[in-house]
């Protein structure tokens, strides 16, 4: 399917996504680096994992509010509250001003306004989409995603520390234009679910205990968590194992330390994703949907765990490519199966909820730093292997064992 015959609702997303994505890569990885030059590496900290926390929390509330409500009215609200925190930064970080405290406040309110908008628009896109057309779109969503980190960190790059006020204003302007888009052209026939209590924590509560019962749900949330630490270990373990053990060399008259490495591998997933993803689509359509799923994650999770112990140029560059064609095959496949668990009256809730992925991934791989000190190399990539086998194991008890149990029982 191409692009021009996806529904007009998918269109907006991808197209809009594509543009936030690529002025905010240049912005949101440096924003640490800022936070720690103007306000000491301890709050700096502080400051960034809590934005992480107000921003799952208030996802959590995004979703029932997304769910109860108007979808399009609440995405409408995220939206303004995010062009007035941005047009503040602006002010803010300006070089004659440079008030850190001021964006940070702003940051938060950031942080609350995207917990507002992604369960509200996802949910949209995701009601517009049909069965037939879910996975091309996801596939051109993945692609998207990486063309715009890719330009998006060369961008920031290039400008972020001369010219970051230009970027903050970039920024803003592209909100402001694509809130503008979204709100003239987007299409939501949804009315609301006034069922669901009009108290917003008990509703919370009640939309959330609904998501805990749902067995197929939370153990594929659970499965998914496991499998995606294999791959944060890269910024943590992996990236503290590289540093310390990788022998310094010239690669082509470039010098090449622990560090430049893991970035190397990065640049190379990104490259590969941008320039492979519709060719390996069109190979693995002959094959089994099944078939393809499980060979994706197992060259994703062996090589990530591979590379937890290895410190050679050559074996860490094929490791990359491994991991990147496995990433390749399993995760359009991954979120058309999310799409199909979630319950149509809840999804927003439901997409809200499955945020502890990527948080509860970062925990576990943050944990595997403690871990790597007490195991060695070696160690740790058995560990990191048996987290990512058993995320596998749960999806398919999740996707497959569950499902047929199901189609038995009925």
């Amino acid at each position: 399917m191409k692009f021009k015959d996806f529904p007009l609702n998918v269109r907006l997303r991808l197209i809009c996504g594509f543009c936030i994505r690529i002025v905010g890569s240049a912005i949101f990885p440096f924003m640490a680096l800022y936070f720690s030059e103007e306000l000491g590496k301890v709050p700096a900290g502080i400051i960034m994992t809590s934005f992480v926390i107000v921003g799952y929390l208030t996802g959590l509330f995004g979703g029932y509010f997304s769910d109860r409500f108007n979808r399009k009215v609440v995405l409408q609200i995220g939206q303004v509250i995010q062009i007035i925190c941005f047009l503040g930064m602006t002010v803010a970080i300006h070089p004659s001003n440079n008030w850190a405290l001021v964006v940070a406040i702003l940051y938060f309110g950031h942080a609350v306004s995207n917990g507002l908008n992604y369960p509200a628009l996802e949910a949209i896109v995701i009601d517009s989409m049909e069965e037939s057309n879910r996975k091309a779109i996801y596939v051109y969503d993945y692609w998207l995603v990486n063309l715009a980190i890719a330009g998006g960190v060369m961008l920031g790059g290039a400008f972020y520390r001369d010219h970051r006020f230009g970027l903050f204003i970039g920024m803003t302007i592209v909100l402001t234009i694509t809130t503008i888009v979204l709100q003239r052209y987007l299409v939501d026939t949804y009315k609301g679910n006034r069922s669901t209590p009009s108290n917003p924590i008990h509703g919370v509560i009640e939309n959330y205990k609904i998501a805990l019962r749902d067995r197929r749900w939370i153990t594929f949330v659970l499965g998914s968590m496991l499998v995606f630490s294999t791959e944060f270990h890269m910024a943590n373990y992996i990236g503290v194992h590289l540093a310390e053990s990788f022998e310094s060399r010239q690669i082509l008259r470039i010098p090449f330390d622990g560090v430049r490495m893991m970035a190397f591998m990065q640049l190379e997933n990104t490259l590969l994703v941008v320039a492979i993803t519709f060719a390996v689509t069109a190979f693995v359509k002959r094959f089994k949907e099944k078939a393809v799923f499980f060979v994706g994650l197992s060259l994703y999770v062996t090589a990530y765990a591979a590379i937890t112990s290895m410190n050679s140029f050559i074996v860490l560059a094929a490791l990359a490519i491994v991991f990147t064609i496995g990433e390749l095959l399993y995760s359009p496949i991954r979120q058309v199966k999310q799409v199909d668990l979630l319950d149509p009256e809840r999804r927003a809730s439901y997409l809200a909820f499955g945020g502890l992925t990527f948080h509860g991934a970062k925990l576990v791989a943050a944990a595997g730093i403690v871990v790597g000190a007490f195991i060695g190399p070696v160690l740790m990539s058995g560990y990191i292997f048996i987290f990512g086998a058993l995320g596998a194991y749960l999806y398919y008890v999740s996707l497959y064992k569950m499902q047929a149990a199901r189609q038995l029982a009925a």
